[in-house]
């Protein structure tokens, strides 16, 4: 145990040395500027090159990896970030939220455009169909929830953040205003505790998370959730979930919203699925992920 923290000091050591190289002034410098802009135009390489300086400095800190291990301290950043971002006008943050997927330019818009038929098509290899009941994790302002309820699923959104709950609502008073005969609600919870707030809808044909499962303080506990939440022979399809790069590429972003931004390994998710009871365990998209490509996962209860 003596040698293993010696070589941990020694290891936090040359993380300091190598964080304090001349090389890395221009990402001091940038970082700076980033902490008052959240939106700082920085190029791919003043981005790696940041991201790089601050894991090593952190690092050296005992401060990277982080651990988030006050559940509450979490859940607080969580339900701040929209409001919390350096430099940003929460006018323009709150309207991109609603605008999304149709407010961040043609790359974003075909990137979410097109993931969103690829949750379709991860419903129609399990056999989910309209007119089924589908229970979202966190839904954020809910436009996924809006349009697979315009598809008569029968769709609950959830979210941690009572804003985004607030703007999702609004959809929903959009659609009874065009006389659509749509079901869809949305509720304020946190994934880890959706069973209770959601108990009285239960059972569920599905529950889904798309790009939302690595906020979650406990994710092992969220499905867990999940499971209780599923009727027999339901599924659960986690979605987009970034792979463990995901935490090293992201760490900068992660550190200015003080949120988690982790990444999963597809061992830990399938291995946590099947330890919760799920079976017919499947990986529906990217096979070959190599520490990449997001998880699309599948499994039934």
């Amino acid at each position: 145990m003596y040698n293993l923290r010696m070589s941990s000091r020694k290891t936090q050591q040359l993380a300091r040395m190598l964080a304090c190289l001349p090389v890395f002034n221009q990402a001091r410098k940038l970082w700076a500027l980033n902490q008052r802009d959240f939106h700082l135009p920085l190029s791919k390489f003043d981005k790696l090159l940041v991201g790089i300086y601050l894991i090593l400095w952190d690092y050296s800190q005992g401060h990277f990896p982080s651990t988030f291990k006050d559940q509450q301290k979490a859940y607080e950043a969580e339900i701040a970030y929209d409001y919390s971002l350096p430099g940003c006008d929460i006018t323009g943050v709150i309207s991109g939220l609603m605008r999304k997927p149709f407010y961040f330019g043609s790359r974003l818009l075909k990137n979410y455009l097109t993931s969103f038929l690829e949750l379709v098509e991860a419903f129609e290899q399990v056999s989910l169909q309209p007119h089924q009941k589908l229970l979202e994790l966190g839904c954020g302002t809910g436009w996924m929830a809006e349009f697979l309820a315009l598809m008569h699923f029968d769709v609950l959104g959830t979210s941690i953040s009572p804003h985004q709950i607030q703007g999702a609502r609004t959809r929903v008073k959009s659609l009874e205003a065009k006389q659509l005969d749509v079901k869809l609600e949305f509720r304020t919870t946190s994934m880890e505790s959706v069973d209770k707030a959601v108990a009285d809808r239960t059972p569920f044909d599905g529950v889904f998370v798309f790009e939302a499962l690595h906020h979650a303080h406990d994710w092992r506990q969220a499905v867990r959730a999940s499971y209780t939440c599923l009727k027999p022979d339901g599924w659960l399809i986690i979605a987009n979930e970034p792979n463990i790069l995901h935490t090293f590429i992201s760490y900068r972003v992660a550190k200015l919203s003080n949120t988690h931004e982790i990444g999963f390994t597809r061992i830990e998710l399938m291995r946590c699925l099947e330890q919760t009871g799920f079976r017919n365990i499947t990986v529906l998209r990217n096979p070959l992920s190599f520490y990449l490509r997001p998880h699309w996962i599948a499994g039934q209860k």
